[in-house]
């Protein structure tokens, strides 16, 4: 029973080293870039409609312009994000 995880373990360690090693072909892609177009387009978006009461879309708005009072970072501390330890 054990030697079946070992065997899947290291068939898929194979198979992704295998992926990796492998020449990117003229097709790759083409289905994000199909994906990509089909959300900017629009055609498979929701009909209903989802508006924002008045007060969430002015905190909003206001939160937006806040945003421009602070510089943007050239680093962010890790520390900042992940407690030590998490292995994050």
């Amino acid at each position: 029973m054990k030697t079946v995880p070992m065997v899947m373990t290291v068939g898929g360690l194979l198979l992704a080293s295998a992926a990796l090693a492998a020449p990117p072909s003229p097709g790759d892609g083409e289905g994000t870039r199909a994906w990509l177009e089909l959300q900017a387009s629009g055609r498979a978006a929701s009909k209903a409609e989802r508006p924002m009461d008045g007060d969430a879309a002015d905190r909003v708005y206001q939160r937006y312009l806040d945003s421009f009072s602070h510089p943007i970072p050239v680093q962010f501390p890790r520390e900042q994000f992940a407690p030590e330890g998490s292995g994050s």
